[in-house]
């Protein structure tokens, strides 16, 4: 275990901006995956609301594994500008060692659009965590993208706890 890994594990803060910082890069460029499994308990989950071949939303449920091979692999090969998130509002509620946070990030194709400010698509995260073995562990971040039928509440584009 790489110890800059357990100094991003230590506060809720630290672990959120770290996976979206994680996953952010120019194509073709490698991520630390190693790095994101650390982030998750060995049953964590990632789901996304995604829309089927019919329309309708319904959730995919993935483990990190499973989003490394299949959306990283895209980001890292398939994929024609970058990818960065940055977060914009949080609201986090917790209770002795297990926390919730409402995170809410927007997602950019370069560094330049992200110092711009010109995002092109804006997602509400819901992030399970939990405290143990000296450290916090994301059990389930689960998103949806905003949309004229979904649009963000005004409390998620601020920090609250």
């Amino acid at each position: 275990m790489k110890e800059e890994y357990l100094k991003s594990v230590q506060t809720m803060d630290d672990i959120i901006k770290t996976s979206y910082a994680c996953i952010g890069g120019e194509p073709g460029e490698a991520r630390d995956w190693e790095f994101y499994r650390f982030l998750f308990h060995p049953d964590g989950k990632l789901i996304s609301y995604e829309n089927d071949a019919n329309g309708n939303l319904r959730p995919q449920f993935l483990s990190p594994d499973e989003y490394i091979s299949r959306i990283g692999h895209w980001m890292e090969t398939k994929r024609t500008s970058g990818f960065y998130e940055r977060e914009i509002g949080r609201v986090e509620e917790r209770y002795g060692n297990i926390a919730h946070c409402i995170s809410t990030c927007e997602s950019f194709h370069s560094l330049e659009d992200m110092e711009a400010g010109k995002s092109y698509v804006k997602n509400v995260h819901s992030i399970q965590l939990a405290y143990y073995k000296e450290r916090w562990w994301i059990l389930s971040m689960y998103w949806q993208r905003a949309t004229p039928e979904f649009p963000i509440p005004e409390k998620y584009l601020q920090y609250s706890k």
